[in-house]
């Protein structure tokens, strides 16, 4: 029996609509589909099915600490001399005088008020006690050479920029600025990993001015600090363990494991997680050269060490590598690479106080982990907007180099 144009549209469509003579079934094709009618020139359309295809969400891989970026500070505990002081510098040396011409806020503050996640603190050798206790450079300005803080008496690590002129400092000892850090640690225990540079003095004031061009003419009976020995660093590790207890330290160890050097493991297996290491810190030996190789003596991948060493890609313990300046050849490669890298905005106040933010921007698109400043905030002494800070003021980011696809700044937030 002939079948009716009608009843041809008709069964058209409820063939359509079962998905006959389709891609197949399972309603996971939303595109319309276009029927023709046999023998009637007539086509229809049926809409598209409502439900949606099925869908599979990947997992969001975890970040390790290579791959976000922070805000660090330079000189942590700095403070500018006291006018007195400031003043004869600059008749001195102008340049140097401008070069310290700058305060930081208490180690609390820059954590709390402003996101700061690595310091750099100046450490002098000091087992006896006394050693900084007198201040040369103040018998010719008219201020009391004998230094009136007790703690300058007691034998442990001094935190000072130089001795003698320059050492105004927010807190005077090792144990003390690390005991800071640690009693804002253990209240903030979701915090992201903070570094610790360490950096080891042991020049005279006439060393150091030599070593900036500059010949001081003036005989005084300057301190002389210590030079260091392999006993004075166990000392250091053991001021460090003083404070900070195991599990709240990421060590070489940590994350050597089982590889054959530390750099092995770092460029193979990579760093710890930002979530295994929240609440902890890592410490980082700002010297290189000889202090370096003394503290490696015999610990070649820093086994047993609590810091990480300023290396040189390649050797063993080569795991943290410091570029001062974010123009340095190899810094580029050594980010992408697997290593942990320290760079700074601005040396020393030139560029706050031109406005340049040049190397600001450099170092925010190297890639750098740990980007150090003195200035978080606007200068108090020259007027300048400059200032240092992620967007929008976030603690951290995903790095712009290291970071994968899938990082937001939310898997940061503290």
């Amino acid at each position: 029996m002939r079948r009716t144009v009608g009843a041809l549209i008709t069964s058209a469509l409820i063939l359509a609509a079962c998905g006959g003579g389709g891609s197949g079934a399972g309603g996971g094709d939303t595109s319309p589909t276009v029927t023709a009618v046999p023998g009637t020139g007539v086509t229809t359309t049926v809409a598209p099915t409502t439900s949606p295809p099925p869908t599979t969400t990947e997992p969001v891989p975890p970040l390790t600490i290579d791959q976000m970026q922070v805000i660090g500070s330079h000189n942590s505990f700095h403070v500018k001399p006291q006018p007195v002081a400031f003043d004869a510098i600059t008749a001195v040396s102008p340049e140097l005088a401008e070069s310290i011409d700058y305060t930081h806020r208490p180690l609390t503050e820059q954590l709390g008020m402003f996101g700061i996640r690595q310091f750099e603190l100046d450490v002098f050798a000091d087992p006896a006690g006394g050693l900084y206790a007198y201040r040369a450079a103040n018998a010719v300005i008219g201020i009391d050479p004998v230094a009136p803080e007790p703690e300058l008496q007691l034998p442990g690590y001094k935190v000072l920029h130089t001795q003698d002129f320059d050492y105004e400092t927010t807190c005077l000892t090792l144990v003390a600025c690390l005991s800071e850090i640690e009693v804002w640690s253990s209240a903030h225990p979701n915090h992201l990993p903070v570094m610790i540079m360490l950096e080891v003095k042991t020049q005279s004031v006439p060393e150091a001015a030599a070593a900036d061009g500059l010949e001081l003419t003036i005989d005084l009976p300057w301190t002389v600090p210590l030079p260091m020995t392999p006993e004075l660093f166990d000392a250091l590790d053991a001021e460090i363990a003083s404070v900070f207890d195991p599990e709240q330290l990421i060590t070489p160890d940590d994350v050597r494991g089982t590889d054959a050097t530390l750099e092995a493991a770092v460029l193979g297996r990579g760093w710890p997680t930002v979530d295994d290491s929240r609440g902890k810190v890592l410490f980082t030996l700002n010297n290189t050269g000889d202090l370096r190789t003394m503290y490696t003596s015999g610990h070649p991948s820093l086994e047993g060490r609590p810091m990480f060493t300023s290396a040189t890609p390649g050797d063993p313990d080569a795991a943290f590598v410091r570029f001062d300046d974010p123009n340095s050849p190899g810094l580029d490669a050594a980010v992408r690479a697997g290593y942990l890298i320290r760079t700074r905005t601005d040396s020393p106040t030139a560029d706050a106080r031109a406005n340049d933010t040049t190397e600001r921007d450099l170092a925010f698109a190297s890639g750098a982990q740990f980007l150090s400043t003195d200035y978080y905030e606007p200068s108090q002494y020259f007027d300048s907007p400059y200032v240092v800070a992620l967007p929008n003021r976030v603690v951290a980011r995903c790095n712009p180099i290291t970071a994968p696809p899938t990082c937001s700044d939310d898997q940061l937030a503290e």
